[in-house]
């Protein structure tokens, strides 16, 4: 109550447009006031004080919402993909097998990434009876997402856990979302299966090892952020260059779901149809991979010319 009574200001303050000022040039500083934070923080951080004033506004407590007397500019957000982050395919390749070298339990986790762009909190929420196997060898199956594990704070969430069960991102809580399954990430998924089996609960990917290493099953525990991103940064080490592991590429494992994306607009599947895949709106879609989409220049020259050819009619182009 000191604290609060020390750094808060009253209501009536905020019509000062002075005050509000001083308070958005807060947000772009991190707390020790001296340190710029990241753009996505400030936005975040801004839309959740507009928030706070615009309920005062509806309590009576304010006349008028404060921030809109203020000509304040946010720092852009950065939404487009870096190039730098997306391997291609063979660099995906040599990725996955050394996984399968160091934590060979993670091999398909990481595999659902790359190959079906599951964001990791889908992986980990994925279970036994949402994956749809294919009838025929070689062909292809279907993942039926039914929402995401994600990691929280122990005070934030609902139980005494640091895992939380939400719904899909973006859409309401019974929704869900199919993905095609090539026949590589197939044979990883039935490998994963037949090799650990499927946890109690019916969940995939889950704790598997013990003290030391070892195997040891578990009831369902989802696999912690912390354990997965560890592994990812050995396989870093054990697989690109000492050039490349400076650089941005495959920095994180959330950087295999871009590559993922970008391969399939990069071969030409309709924009629609990967926004779907993806979880994703078109324009968000375009928006975020636009430049990541590349070497399509000449397939789309011929397009265009095979499209003029058939407005001409027979000898016309030539001028006959």
């Amino acid at each position: 109550m000191r604290w609060l009574a020390a750094y808060t200001v009253k209501l009536d303050a905020l019509a000062d447009a002075v005050v509000v000022r001083s308070a958005l040039d807060l947000l772009k500083l991190k707390a020790d006031q001296k340190t710029p934070a990241a753009p996505a923080t400030v936005a975040r951080k801004r839309a959740v004080f507009s928030g706070a004033l615009k309920y005062g506004v509806e309590l009576k407590h304010l006349a008028s919402h404060p921030m809109s007397d203020v000509s304040w500019t946010a720092p852009a957000v950065a939404e487009e993909i870096d190039r730098r982050v997306v391997v291609n395919p063979p660099q995906a390749r040599r990725l996955l097998g050394a996984v399968r070298e160091i934590a060979p339990e993670l091999e398909a986790f990481f595999g659902s990434m790359y190959y079906a762009a599951l964001r990791p909190e889908e992986a980990l929420h994925l279970a036994n009876e949402e994956y749809e196997r294919p009838r025929l060898a070689g062909a292809w199956g279907w993942l039926h997402l039914t929402g995401a594990t994600v990691t929280v704070g122990k005070d934030w969430g609902d139980a005494d856990s640091t895992q939380e069960e939400r719904g899909l991102k973006h859409r309401s809580a019974k929704a869900t979302r199919s993905v095609p399954v090539c026949p590589e990430l197939v044979a990883l998924l039935d490998a994963h299966v037949e090799t650990y089996g499927v946890a109690p609960n019916g969940r995939l990917f889950v704790t598997r090892r013990g003290p030391g290493g070892r195997y040891v099953p578990t009831a369902g525990q989802p696999i912690p952020n912390n354990t997965y991103t560890s592994v990812w940064r050995r396989v870093r080490q054990a697989v690109l260059t000492t050039v490349e592991q400076r650089s941005p590429l495959a920095k994180v494992p959330y950087h295999l779901r871009h590559a993922a994306v970008s391969l399939w607009l990069n071969a030409g599947v309709s924009a629609p149809q990967v926004a779907e895949w993806a979880g994703h709106s078109v324009n968000v879609l375009m928006r975020v991979y636009a430049k990541c989409i590349y070497g399509q220049e000449a397939a789309a020259r011929l397009r265009i010319e095979a499209a003029l050819a058939q407005q001409w009619g027979p000898g016309e182009r030539s001028g006959e």
